[in-house]
């Protein structure tokens, strides 16, 4: 049926188009009513970041949390064969070397049971995130101006909450025991803290600091450092508090003009080296003192892990897989230590489970997902698209302690979102508010809609 002249058809989302990512035309709306669509983000998103990953102490939304990637494969599968994605081969490279070959390879080293071996490859699953994201997001078609507005208060509401339960649990609800907890914890270097999930906690600073720099107000610097304020009292994880500072730093110094730009990293480069130099030749015995029990937890792990490899160049290339904690074979049987953790051993640690070639290629895919996302928001004012690439940097600042196997869909949800932020911006004529301006989106959709 021919379209009458003059009457514009209005273009309903009605189903994913193939190759749709999505292109740039008028979205005319939301799936949703508004109310609907806030409430639909603010409950898938968490599940998404995994937020409820590790704490085993909410038994549903753990589980839930597990099961995401299998209840989004077909989304998955649809945005593999269907969508146009920045990055996919990359994608689909490691994820035939960590699924295919790594469980096999964990068969023949460690004496893994073929369950045991495909089971020890669901912590890389939330990779997959990208493409049922991507996928998702396109089906709801929210609105920027809503989307921006469910993660940035995500991220507030992150800080609220964790400042609310430090002052009203008592200290006996805190453990010293991972196995029996893993939000509320004590220890003897860092005392009472809570290990809050932060994912929505960090994109809110480095969005912060990217609306500060592009407008200057004072709430949002305000905010910036009471975050900080909660995660050195409450939070005290010091290599993420120390990788957010850098990349808030760096985000700052980005925004600067050319020439001040300059003049910032030249004094960064002369004044940091002095500093840690003097820190190391006079509170070297401090310094050590101060990482405590970690410290040494880290090198029991990293001498028995080196041992292990030891000169056999086919597990220094290939690794040797990894076990579960509940299957027949575990490392801590294998090594006679319950105290090696696989974790806490950064880029080593991904050697030892997929060699330096699985190393490569995890540390290509997350390199060109920085370059993809970089790539797509190039030229763009929106400090939440740059907060993304800010989100990909503070991984990979932070992966000298923390495996980067371990929370990967992170990295598949901040290149969603920028990859469906930066398409549809220009689309939906939206121009990003100043920080202090955001709010929930809950009732008519905007005008530039």
């Amino acid at each position: 049926m021919s379209r009458q002249a003059g009457i514009p058809r209005r273009a309903a989302v009605v189903s994913l188009p193939r190759g749709f990512v999505p292109p740039r035309h008028v979205v005319s709306g939301e799936r949703f009513s508004g109310p609907a669509m806030t409430i639909v983000l603010i409950v898938i998103f968490p599940f998404f970041a995994q937020t409820f990953y590790y704490l085993h102490e909410f038994p549903l939304p753990y589980l839930l949390s597990k099961a995401w990637p299998v209840l989004c494969a077909p989304l998955t599968l649809y945005a593999l064969i269907n969508m146009r994605l920045p990055a996919k081969h990359m994608f689909l490279f490691f994820f035939a070397y960590a699924i295919g070959f790594t469980p096999l390879n964990s068969i023949v080293r460690l004496g893994n049971g073929l369950t045991d071996a495909f089971i020890t490859t669901v912590k890389v699953w939330p990779l997959t995130y990208y493409f049922a994201l991507s996928a998702l997001l396109v089906w709801l078609a929210p609105n920027v101006r809503r989307l921006r507005a469910v993660v940035v208060g995500l991220g507030y509401a992150t800080f609220a909450i964790m400042i609310l339960l430090w002052f009203i649990l008592p200290t006996s609800a805190y453990v010293n025991d991972p196995a029996l907890g893993k939000l509320l914890m004590m220890d003897l270097e860092r005392g009472y803290r809570i290990y809050m999930p932060m994912f929505f906690g960090s994109l809110l600073l480095f969005y912060l600091t990217r609306s500060f720099m592009q407008q200057p107000r004072w709430l949002p610097a305000l905010a910036v450092l009471i975050g900080f304020i909660a995660l050195l009292s409450i939070y005290k994880q010091r290599t993420a508090i120390g990788g957010m500072f850098l990349v808030c730093v760096n985000a700052a110094v980005l925004s600067l003009a050319p020439q001040r730009r300059l003049l910032v990293i030249g004094l960064f480069l002369a004044v940091v080296p002095l500093g840690i130099g003097y820190l190391v030749v006079h509170n070297a015995d401090g310094l050590v003192e101060s990482l405590g029990g970690s410290l040494t937890v880290r090198q029991t792990s990293l001498a028995l892990a080196t041992n292990f490899l030891g000169d056999d160049p086919w597990r220094w290339l290939f690794g040797v897989g990894a076990t579960t904690r509940f299957g027949s074979v575990t490392l801590a049987d294998i090594f006679g230590n319950s105290q090696f953790f696989i974790a806490d051993l950064g880029w080593f640690g991904i050697v030892f489970e997929y060699g330096v070639l699985g190393a490569l290629l995890l540390a290509g895919l997350y390199g060109w997902g920085l370059y993809c996302v970089l790539s797509a928001t190039r030229g763009s004012k929106d400090p939440l698209a740059l907060a993304m690439s800010d989100y990909i940097i503070y991984m990979l600042v932070t992966s000298t302690v923390y495996s980067l196997v371990f929370t990967p869909g992170e990295l598949g949800v901040v290149m969603a979102l920028a990859v469906y932020i930066t398409r549809t911006r220009d689309s939906q004529g939206y121009v990003a508010p100043p920080a202090h301006r955001i709010r929930f989106m809950t009732n008519s959709q905007p005008k530039g809609h």
